[in-house]
C-alpha cells in the first residue's frame, strides 16, 4: 500500500472541537482504510486506541507522525472516563479506534459514548469495516435479520447458557471465538442447535483469509482433521448459524426451551413466547409445558 502524504489529502477535514469522533480502521488490509479516517487521525487532537501499539503500526503505514495517543481499554476504561469527559467539555477534539474494524463493537467504547450524550456532548462517526457484516456477507446464509451475541464465553456451562438463549431464534447469529476455543464450541453448537448450517470466517481481508461454510457435522470432522495434521485455524474467527427453522424441532429440544423459559416466565407467558418464536401448534407446545410444570410440583 502506498503510503499517504500530506499532499494526497487535498481537503483537510475540519474537526469540530469538542466531539467524540468514532473512527474505524481496517480489520486486515490497510487499504480499506477511508479518506475520512485518515484525515482525521491526522486532525483529532488526542485519539484513544485499544492498544496504542497497533494503532501506531497503522499511523506510520499512513506516514502520519502524531503524539497524544491515550489507552482506552476494558483495563482502564472506568478511570480514564471522567478525564476524557472533561477534554471534550474543554472543547478538545477526541478520536477513538479500536484496534481493528469499527470501534465499540464488542469494546468498553459505548459507555463513553453513553457518557457524552448525558453531558451533551457530540459524537460522530466515520465509518468502515466491521468483521461482524464482512463474515455475514461472505457467509451464504441469511442476511435479512441477524443476532449478534458478541464473544462466546471460555466456559462450557455460560456457553451453552449462550446458545440455549438464541435457539429458536429464526435469525442468522453471528459469534467471535478464538481458535483454541473453536473446537468445544462447535460442539456445544451442535448439541444445542442440531446440525444446522453454519459458516467459519477467520482472517478476514488479510492473505490467508478462509471462509468455511457447511452443516456443524461436516465442519466439526474438518477441524478435528485439521488438528490431527498439525494445520489447526488460526486467528480470530466470526461464527455465522443459520437461524431456527421448523424442521430443528423434536420433543427434547422443545422441553429444553421450556425449562429454561419457565424459570423466569409464568405457563402462559412461556407458551405464547415461544409461539411466537417457533410458529409451532400452541396444544404441542402447552401440552408439554403442563407436564414440566406437574414434574416440578411433584
Amino acid at each position: 500500500m502506498k503510503k499517504v502524504s500530506k499532499e494526497d489529502l487535498r481537503h483537510p477535514v475540519k474537526e469540530i472541537k469538542g466531539c467524540l469522533y468514532l473512527i474505524a480502521t481496517p480489520i486486515g488490509n490497510f487499504d480499506d482504510i477511508s479518506l475520512r479516517a485518515i484525515k482525521l487521525l491526522e486532525a483529532v487532537e488526542i485519539l484513544l486506541c485499544e492498544d496504542t501499539r497497533k494503532t501506531k503500526k497503522l499511523l506510520s503505514h499512513l506516514n502520519i507522525k502524531r503524539k497524544n495517543l491515550i489507552s482506552y481499554n476494558d483495563n482502564n476504561a472506568s478511570n480514564k472516563r471522567p478525564y476524557i469527559i472533561n477534554k471534550l467539555l474543554s472543547k478538545i477534539s477526541i478520536g477513538i479506534v479500536s484496534d481493528a474494524g469499527t470501534p465499540l463493537i464488542s469494546d468498553p467504547g459505548y459507555k463513553l459514548v453513553k457518557e457524552c450524550q448525558l453531558n451533551n456532548i457530540k459524537v460522530t462517526h466515520a465509518p468502515g469495516p466491521s468483521s461482524v457484516i464482512n463474515g455475514l456477507i461472505l457467509s451464504g446464509l441469511p442476511t435479512n435479520q441477524f443476532y449478534f451475541g458478541g464473544f462466546v464465553s471460555s466456559k462450557k456451562n455460560l456457553k451453552k447458557k449462550q446458545f440455549l438463549a438464541t435457539q429458536t431464534y429464526v435469525m442468522t447469529g453471528i459469534w467471535f471465538d478464538t481458535c483454541l476455543r473453536i473446537s468445544n464450541t462447535l460442539k456445544v453448537m451442535h448439541e444445542v442447535f442440531g446440525n444446522r448450517k453454519i459458516s467459519i470466517a477467520r482472517e478476514l481481508t488479510k492473505t490467508y483469509e478462509e471462509i468455511i461454510t457447511s452443516d456443524l457435522n461436516n465442519i466439526i470432522n474438518i477441524i478435528d482433521k485439521r488438528k490431527k495434521n498439525y494445520n489447526p485455524l488460526k486467528g480470530e474467527i466470526i461464527l455465522i448459524v443459520d437461524g431456527y427453522a421448523k424442521e430443528d424441532f423434536n420433543i427434547e429440544t422443545l422441553n429444553i426451551i421450556i425449562k429454561n423459559k419457565l424459570k423466569k416466565l409464568s405457563l402462559r407467558d412461556t407458551v405464547n413466547e415461544i409461539i411466537t418464536e417457533t410458529k409451532l401448534p400452541r396444544r404441542v407446545i402447552y401440552n408439554e409445558a403442563i407436564k414440566i410444570r406437574n414434574d416440578k410440583c411433584t
